[in-house]
């Protein structure tokens, strides 16, 4: 038993040491857990409400997704560490850019810039935050209070195949339209990683306003699918990673609502009903009447 799990030992404490090469441990917090999740990458949960990912290089760091916005995210960013951050959002809803106002300069696809736009006022923030987190408060010491120096968010363009540098790693931007028309993924090829925002949720919202037909959303599947072999793992806006066997999945559900051979249930969420499909572990809440390009 000791010899069959020395290798999994090893493999944590290289984890572990490797990933303070260009980090330290996290600033204590009620509101944030950060966890390393590959070499210099660390998953920070926003109390349950999503994913954000710290990708460390040499140089910079890449802060994907800024969350709710509801606690101090930028420090608690810094206190990781302390090289130059890049700041982007994988798209434009309220718990993947909601923290944006505590930095300068965003970077995010130009089709989801109006709805970073929308979200981004205090009293859409706010109130989004009360719906996705049940009434849970932020405690005052975690709050972000630094709004005297705060000036307009800065949203600069990406588009298909920018790569952000970080020295010593780089990551690949993947145009991914269906859940938001300026869905993106990042492609650390090197690393086999997918940062993969909501296009790849065990289950992705496709019913609520603003998301593409699923003819769209099923072309983005497939575009990552045939480069499947350049990653073995998801890393996902909500939920635990996943393997990249998964995008297959998902496109067999896609496909099995397109052609209505899938048993289709009632599915209710805050922010609106339609119906869902399951195949294996992949889960699709679509709107019926938004199914096909016109």
């Amino acid at each position: 038993m000791k010899t069959r799990s020395f290798p999994f030992i090893l493999f944590y404490l290289f984890l572990g040491i490797s990933g303070f090469i260009n980090g330290q441990a996290p600033a204590s917090s009620s509101w944030f857990k950060a966890t390393l999740v590959a070499p210099n990458v660390w998953c920070i949960d926003d109390h349950g409400a999503d994913n954000m990912y710290l990708v460390i290089g040499s140089d910079s760091a890449l802060l994907i997704d800024t969350g709710l916005g509801a606690a101090n995210l930028r420090d608690y960013v810094k206190s990781i560490t302390g090289l130059p951050l890049i700041i982007l959002n994988t798209h434009g809803h309220p718990d993947h850019a909601g923290a944006n106002y505590q930095f300068e300069t965003v970077y995010a696809h130009p089709a989801d810039f109006p709805s970073i736009n929308f979200f981004s006022s205090p009293q859409v923030r706010k109130s989004m935050g009360r719906s996705m987190l049940g009434g849970a408060s932020v405690p005052e010491n975690e709050l972000f209070t630094d709004t005297l120096n705060l000036k307009p968010v800065l949203l600069k363009p990406v588009q298909e195949g920018y790569v952000f540098r970080l020295g010593g790693r780089s990551l690949e931007v993947i145009a991914v339209p269906g859940h938001t028309p300026g869905g993106i993924c990042l492609l650390d090829q090197e690393h086999k990683i997918l940062f993969s925002g909501d296009n790849n949720n065990t289950l992705v919202w496709l019913h609520i306003q603003g998301c593409l037909p699923l003819e769209t959303y099923l072309k983005s599947l497939e575009k990552l699918n045939a480069r499947v072999n350049e990653f073995t793992t998801l890393m996902p806006g909500h939920g635990t990673p996943i393997e990249s066997s998964f995008v297959g999945e998902q496109i067999s559900c896609l496909k099995s609502i397109l052609d209505g051979s899938c048993e289709a249930k009632p599915y209710e969420s805050f922010a609106g009903n339609g119906m869902v499909c399951t195949y294996k572990r992949a889960m699709v809440a679509y709107n019926p009447e938004n199914l096909r390009v016109k």
